[in-house]
């Protein structure tokens, strides 16, 4: 793992219990997790996760004025109010920010979503935060946050956390999701054994974002063919764009942490809201209604209509946060 972590402006580092024992086994030594917070420190804390290529800025600030990962969601006003509510981001375990994460050609053990809860859990100890008013996790996200409800609950003075939000995730990975995960898995890996790691992740990413959009979608802005440029324009800027930002071992980590989600949701005893994406072929609505029938504590299981799929929790941000706006009275 990396031995020196540069820190941004407006980076916090916590230091992780030593060593920070992994699930599936093996440990990380001297590990941290990124963090950052906006909005009063004395308000109800909000815990907000994405996908893999989330991080701990979730919106744009006074002292960090650079656009987050889901503005129009987070801010004053807004489904997740900072006018309200102390918003609490991380960066993963293992992935492309700075918590603790592999290096060029290290061998990195598993960490499971499971961890990664376990070390929001620790933050809130370092920064004595007692309860949580919730945590809204949307895609692998989602996935974290149904393993620190189970945390929480099985907490020895009861649970620390008032009320869960997932979207666009379910207790499990659909067939089809691990099929393309996999396909980038094995691109990826040929890149390594070929030395051309940067085009085989390029190449990965662009599948996932065939994965994340829709038919609907791509036949609207695109003609399709041998010849459309606009397409492949598309597909290759936001490869290059993830490729500048990740590393090999970094996706790798995460990709398999993803498909290796599985909870018994019987365990999930807090209450929970859950919100599913027509479109969403990653997390169909048939995967999203069996999730939600199984929680013990249920309050509402919402459907948006969307052509964006997957990332509708991200595009569709004006019913997102009506929905939050709800969720968090």
């Amino acid at each position: 793992m990396s031995a020196t972590v540069t820190v941004p402006r407006g980076v916090e580092l916590c230091h992780l219990p030593q060593p920070f024992e992994l699930v599936r086994g093996g440990q990380l030594s001297g590990a941290v997790l990124a963090y950052e917070r906006q909005g009063p420190k004395d308000a109800p804390v909000v815990i907000v996760l994405g996908g893999i290529s989330a991080h701990r800025h979730a919106a744009a600030h006074a002292e960090l004025p650079e656009r987050g990962w889901w503005e129009g969601v987070v801010g004053a006003g807004l489904g997740i109010d900072t006018e309200r509510f102390q918003v609490l981001g991380i960066d993963w375990l293992g992935g492309a920010g700075n918590s603790t994460t592999p290096s060029a050609g290290e061998a990195f053990p598993f960490v499971d979503a499971a961890d990664q809860a376990r070390a929001l859990w620790a933050l809130c100890d370092a920064l004595k935060i007692e309860r949580v008013h919730a945590i809204v996790g949307s895609s692998y996200g989602g996935m974290v946050a149904q393993h620190a409800a189970v945390q929480s609950a099985a907490a020895q003075n009861g649970s620390r956390l008032d009320r869960l939000v997932v979207l666009a995730a379910a207790d499990r990975s659909h067939a089809q999701a691990s099929a393309y995960r996999h396909v980038q898995r094995q691109l990826v890996e040929l890149g390594s054994r070929s030395g051309t790691q940067r085009e085989s992740l390029q190449l990965a990413r662009s599948l996932a974002m065939v994965g994340y959009r829709t038919t609907a979608e791509l036949g609207d802005r695109f003609d399709g063919g041998l010849d459309d440029a606009a397409l492949s324009g598309w597909l290759d800027a936001r490869g290059a764009s993830f490729a500048d930002e990740w590393g090999v071992e970094q996706f790798l980590c995460l990709n398999r942490s993803i498909d290796a989600h599985d909870i018994e949701t019987a365990s999930i005893k807090v209450p929970t809201w859950v919100l599913g994406f027509d479109s969403d072929q990653l997390v169909p609505l048939v995967d999203v209604h069996r999730f939600a029938a199984s929680l013990p504590e249920l309050r509402t299981l919402r459907e948006c209509r969307t052509r964006y799929g997957h990332d509708g929790f991200l595009k569709e941000a004006a019913v997102v946060s009506g929905f939050l706006t709800e969720v968090l009275r």
